[in-house]
This record gives C-alpha cells, sequence and structure tokens, in this order.
C-alpha cells in the first residue's frame, strides 16, 4: 500500500508552504521526496497572511504565540480598514474583542493585557535581560495573562528603592519558611511592603554569636540575615539596587576578613542588568584576595521575582535559595 498524506500541502506559486508545515517536517523525517500539494495564489502579501493564520488557527499555541498572532491580526485588520475607502471602522475596542476571541485569549481587555507583557518580553530581549524575558514568559505562558501583567506592572511601578524593600520582604518571608528566624537591618526596619513593616518580621535584637564585635556589628547592618533558632546564622543577603555594587561586597568583604571560617554562604541580590558590574567589581586586587568570588554567590532579582512563591510552597531548607543562586567562582 502506498503511503499518502490524508490533506494536500498548500503552498503558493512560489513552493512557499502556508499550511502544513509539520505534515513536511514529519514526511521529510520519513524519507519522503514528494508530496501532493494544493497550489494557491495570493493578491498580496496581507491575503497570503491572513490565509496563513486561518489555516493555522487550530494548531496548539501558547497564550504568547496566540498573542503575537493577534498583533499579525491587527497588521491585517489595519491595512484591510485602509483599503475599505470611506467606510466606518468598527473602533479599536471591539477590534481588540474580535481578535481577543479569534485567537482565544477571552477578553479585548485580557489581550491588550498580554499585549503589554509580549511586548515587556521584547524590550527585555533587546537589552540582553534574558532572566526578565524568561520570568515574564513563564508567568504568561504556565501561570495567566494576569500573573504577568501584575509582574510587568511590579516592575514598572516600582522604583529603586521600593524594589529594594521588596526583595527584602520576600527574603524575610523565605527565611521565616526556611529557617525560622530574621534580622533586617534596623535602619530598613520602618520600611513597608504588602502593607507589612519590616521590622514585624525581623527580631527585636540580634543575638550574641561569638564572633567578635567587629564582625557582629558588621552583620547588623547586612539587608537580611537568617538564623535557625536564635544564634547560628544560616545565610546573609546583601540587596544591591541603590547603592553601588562596591558597597555591598565591602561589607562582605569586611565580614569574611573577621570570620575567615564562617561557614553560612552569602549572597548578593542583584538585577540581572549588574550582574556583569559584580563581576568586574570582584576582580579588584582587595576582593581576589579575599577569595570573595568563592564564598559568595549572587541571585538574580528577575529570578528570585519569579520562584519566591514556588520556594515557600515547597522549600523546605536553606539549600532551596541555593538552587536559583549562581557561583562567581565559576563566571570569572
Amino acid at each position: 500500500m502506498t503511503a499518502s498524506l490524508y490533506l494536500p500541502l498548500i503552498v503558493t506559486p512560489e513552493g512557499t508552504i502556508i499550511s502544513g508545515h509539520r505534515r513536511w517536517k514529519a514526511v521529510s523525517s520519513l524519507g519522503w521526496v514528494t508530496v501532493p500539494v494544493e497550489e494557491k495564489e495570493f493578491t498580496d502579501e496581507i491575503a497570503e497572511l491572513e490565509t496563513l493564520l486561518l489555516e493555522n488557527a487550530n494548531r496548539e499555541k501558547s497564550i504568547e504565540q496566540k498573542c503575537r498572532e493577534g498583533l499579525t491580526w491587527e497588521a491585517i485588520e489595519r491595512t484591510n480598514s485602509r483599503q475599505r475607502q470611506g467606510s466606518k471602522g468598527s473602533g479599536v475596542g471591539s477590534t481588540r474583542d474580535v481578535i481577543a476571541k479569534r485567537v482565544g485569549i477571552g477578553s479585548g481587555i485580557n489581550y491588550e493585557k498580554a499585549r503589554k507583557v509580549v511586548s515587556a518580553i521584547d524590550e527585555a530581549l533587546l537589552v540582553g535581560n534574558l532572566a526578565k524575558a524568561e520570568a515574564l514568559r513563564k508567568k504568561l505562558n504556565h501561570k495567566s495573562v494576569d500573573a504577568a501583567f501584575k509582574m510587568i506592572s511590579s516592575i514598572e511601578n516600582t522604583s529603586e528603592a521600593q524594589q529594594h524593600t521588596q526583595m527584602q520582604w520576600i527574603l524575610a518571608k523565605l527565611g521565616q519558611k526556611l529557617c525560622g528566624s530574621v534580622w533586617i537591618a534596623s535602619n530598613d526596619r520602618s520600611r513597608m511592603w504588602e502593607k507589612e513593616q519590616l521590622g514585624n518580621l525581623s527580631i527585636d535584637s540580634f543575638p550574641p554569636l561569638g564572633i567578635g564585635n567587629d564582625a557582629q556589628s558588621t552583620v547588623k547592618y547586612i539587608d537580611v540575615v537568617w538564623l535557625s533558632g536564635s544564634h547560628q546564622i544560616t545565610a546573609a543577603f546583601e540587596v544591591e539596587l541603590t547603592t553601588p555594587i562596591y558597597s555591598g561586597l565591602l561589607r562582605m568583604a569586611d565580614l569574611v576578613t573577621l570570620c575567615p571560617n564562617l561557614n553560612f554562604p552569602l549572597y548578593i541580590v542583584v538585577p540581572e542588568a549588574r550582574t556583569n558590574k559584580v563581576k568586574k567589581e570582584l576582580r579588584r586586587a582587595t576582593f581576589k584576595n579575599l577569595k570573595l568570588d568563592k564564598k559568595c554567590r549572587y541571585i538574580v532579582i528577575e529570578k528570585l521575582m519569579e520562584k519566591w512563591d514556588a520556594i515557600m510552597e515547597i522549600g523546605t531548607s536553606v539549600d532551596s535559595i541555593k538552587t536559583i543562586s549562581h557561583s562567581f567562582d565559576s563566571d570569572l
């Protein structure tokens, strides 16, 4: 029996496949060299593009793919509207409602939110912020349009000082879940996030740790410190958003100098865009001599924002935060 395709490929006179890309890929892998085709000629590129979208309308797609398809439909609608000389348009709102329904994103409002998320993904990719793009993409495709939209709204509407507070709040919540107790630098205690004062998440006084007075004072000014019980540090975090990278590393360097045998992890929390700056600073002789690149790890803020709620749900120990961190030693 001779094998054949149930449906022919739809192609242009130039041989461009309009419908049947996956079928062609499948039969090519089987060694087929010829397949039945249906040739279609189009009046212009818009007509060709419209047919391409219609022929692939039932293919399973991610929300991002649906949104990008919607953007293409918008371009087609604008062109068709210009060609309908003198005809009255249906209006932006109703057009987006139609497109949203056509691509399967629900309402026009939902589609508009998805458009903004996709735009933010493209902007992040354009500037090389891959972590932010991937975080938004995962929220959009695996959570919901609303979850991704809230994420970009949070980023857009949060100043550096506010984001610093947000990171301290997230780290404090994680510390309480994974270790039990948290210390937040006293000068940050009055700050608020999610209607909660940071001071309410921190123990009242820093316990004596037996590490010397100078080291004890240094630790007290680190942004967030996790403690097991009340007398053992399990992790320390410096969030570097509003201060020069150098200042945070100096605080960590002071701690390493005063406690060369410290046995808890140190983390620098930075935006993706600042990671190269941190790596550059770590090449300074001051830090290299202390082997700070081997004793510190870094966490990308965009990754922390993406993963922290999952860690809150399933994390069981301080090692849970390590899974989203990176080693400076391997990057330098």
